[in-house]
């Protein structure tokens, strides 16, 4: 019998190939990276569209389908593993300050709504977009390249940390972000379940609550709130600059129990440091 070619037989055999293809990855990864990097750390690669796209252009030089979100991970496998040989000369400036609570809201609203952390979200090309556009509803006027950066500083002082509750159940929570002036004039865009809500604005978490109801609750929040701060500062701004964010939970769901709600709404206040809450 006729031998086949090494290369023919290669492609013969798909378990030999792929285990070939992952062993080569992170060699191509590195070698793209020293190739593109012109000094930038990996993570000022993979914030920035230009260098990032440059980056992968050279990795599919050498292996065409290679999927995007794994390149991007295993660049930042491969420098927490220290493989990375080129050395960073180049940083861009820490995000401003104005930045971080933008990102954190981004963030936390992508992490968990999809149940991934920081670096699988902006690594991968949906999540990264999705991200992008929460952070755009915060402020429309945001720099993604500082937000993408806020959201790698807080990883990396690790205030993006998942809650308690969220560690022990997940309920099937549905997370929806909505500009507030959208959901005054469509209120039936809220759900009749229960969960938690979240006013925000550019600067931060405003108040955090907690309903049986939400659609309910959220109608007297914002015809005239019985919490006067809120209403205060709802009546001031017109509600212009101002989202709602509401965790909504099936009916049978633990989150049916107003204990349990108030559970989950006592770690969203530790975590997210809501301005006009009492502290729990």
């Amino acid at each position: 019998m006729r031998q086949l070619p090494a290369m023919l037989l290669l492609f013969c055999l798909p378990g030999i190939a792929t285990a070939q293809t992952a062993t080569a990855l992170p060699t191509i990864v590195v070698e793209a990276f020293a190739k593109t990097s012109n000094g930038w750390s990996s993570d000022e690669v993979l914030l920035d569209d230009i260098r990032r796209e440059r980056f992968l252009a050279a990795v599919r030089t050498r292996q065409p389908d290679a999927d995007e979100a794994t390149c991007n991970l295993m660049l930042l496998k491969l420098r927490k593993a220290g493989k990375l040989t080129v050395k960073a000369t180049r940083r861009g400036k820490p995000a401003d300050d104005r930045v971080l609570p933008i990102a954190e809201i981004a963030a936390r609203t992508i992490m968990e709504k999809f149940d991934v952390a920081t670096d699988t979200m902006i690594a991968d090309p949906t999540l990264r977009k999705a991200f992008d556009a929460a952070a755009l509803i915060v402020d429309p006027d945001v720099s993604l390249y500082d937000v993408r950066k806020a959201a790698f500083q807080l990883r990396k002082s690790r205030r993006l940390k998942p809650e308690l509750v969220l560690r022990v159940a997940d309920w099937d929570k549905q997370v929806v972000v909505k500009p507030l002036p959208e959901v005054r004039s469509n209120l039936k865009l809220v759900p009749t379940l229960p969960g938690i809500y979240l006013f925000r604005d550019q600067t931060g978490y405003i108040y955090i609550g907690e309903a049986v109801n939400l659609r309910v609750r959220l109608t007297q929040h914002l015809n005239d709130s019985d919490r006067r701060s809120l209403a205060a500062y709802i009546e001031q701004t017109s509600g212009e600059g101002l989202s709602i964010e509401w965790h909504a939970f099936p009916k049978d769901s633990p989150a049916r129990q107003v204990a349990v709600r108030r559970a989950y709404e006592s770690e969203l206040i530790r975590s997210r440091n809501p301005r006009l809450n009492v502290r729990p």
